[in-house]
């Protein structure tokens, strides 16, 4: 009898202390999950380019989980995955010479100003773009044209940008615009803080 009191009242404290993470430190775990690195390139740029910073958010973490230095086996760069071919077109474009694509603010620049150009090709369908983006805009456009079914990893691509983007939303609400709020806000700045070191904890950085 002992034990079964010992062990409700653990599992009692356990499920509680549960949801209290849950519902009250969601920038820790979600910070963990989904991180937000460079937050002011994103902002910069896809404002600049009338993106959805969340939007923007979702391809990296999908394309990289926000590793800088990541290089796929297609020869992709950074956080965009960006193809040097590509790269040096979009830097033609910008009408500046091509950067480096391990440089966080070369990569979103680019990155972002290829998904602005896509966004515009395609009337902001998001499916097409992140066909276009995964796949290359050949097999977007045999698609919305013709009806070509796209690659399986196109299709799970663009499902996983989608609910990543989603999941920004929750976790991060309209991040861009609070920064500039939370800076002069004692306390919203003590608890980025608290979630920052509390992450720091977890993953040992």
């Amino acid at each position: 009898m002992k034990r079964i009191i010992q062990f409700v009242i653990v599992s009692v404290i356990t499920v509680t202390l549960a949801l209290v993470f849950y519902f009250f430190f969601p920038r820790v775990w979600g910070g963990i999950l989904y991180p937000l690195d460079y937050k002011e390139l994103i902002s910069k740029y896809a404002v600049e380019r009338n993106l959805r910073p969340n939007f923007v958010a979702a391809v990296i973490y999908n394309e990289s989980r926000f590793h800088k230095d990541s290089v796929s086996g297609a020869g992709a760069v950074g956080l965009m995955q960006l193809m040097p071919g590509t790269a040096a077109g979009i830097a033609d474009e910008i009408g500046e010479p091509m950067g480096n694509l391990h440089d966080p603010d070369t990569n979103i620049k680019y990155g972002t100003w290829y998904l602005r150009t896509l966004m515009d090709k395609y009337n902001d369908n998001v499916d097409l773009v992140c066909a276009a983006y995964n796949a290359g805009s050949g097999r977007a456009d045999q698609y919305k044209d013709f009806g070509t079914p796209l690659p399986l990893e196109t299709v799970s691509f663009i499902q996983k940008v989608k609910n990543a983007e989603k999941i920004y939303e929750e976790i991060y609400d309209s991040w861009w615009i609070q920064t500039e709020a939370a800076s002069s806000n004692p306390a919203a700045l003590g608890f980025t803080n608290v979630a920052q070191f509390v992450r720091g904890l977890i993953l040992g950085q």
